[in-house]
């Protein structure tokens, strides 16, 4: 009876178990490039919504507060960037928001616009977010509007 019981229990291998983990290891190496196409695409539209968000606060900012805001976007150290928004006070501009970005992206500004507290800006201003995988320009209007565009490789 004993030798009934011991042979009737099954249970896998060694060799089974790295068979299993061979084929378990091939489809995640399969899965990766896409997987970091995505992660690298979502960090684009992640600074996208961060420097649109702030380009509309600045907007608000100079319509509630009746005075011009500038919206500057500077490079604080390697690793990381910010964007200041800044209020004229005594014919000098001095800061009053700080939003920090990290650099996983490329962000290149052909100017830093000023909202006015009609809504209007001065200079028109487009401003690129890329890396190897995404492209977009964010354009802004004379009369404030955000307008986002993706750039075909």
């Amino acid at each position: 009876m004993n030798s009934m019981n011991k042979h009737s229990i099954k249970g896998m291998t060694v060799f089974e178990l790295f068979v299993t983990l061979a084929i378990i290891s091939v489809v995640i190496s399969m899965g990766m490039p896409g997987f970091n196409s995505y992660i690298k695409r979502m960090e684009v539209r992640n600074t996208l919504r961060t420097i649109t968000g702030v380009l509309n606060t600045a907007r608000f900012k100079a319509i509630v507060l009746n005075k011009g805001v500038k919206f500057c976007i500077e490079d604080k150290n390697e690793e990381e960037m910010v964007i200041r928004l800044k209020e004229k006070k005594d014919s000098k501009w001095e800061e009053f928001m700080e939003f920090s970005l990290e650099k996983k992206v490329s962000i290149t500004s052909n100017a830093s616009p000023i909202f006015y507290p009609n809504g209007s800006i001065a200079p028109l201003c487009s401003i690129l977010v890329e890396n190897e995988v995404s492209h977009y320009k964010i354009t802004i209007s004379i009369a404030g509007r955000i307008k986002i565009t993706e750039m075909k490789a």
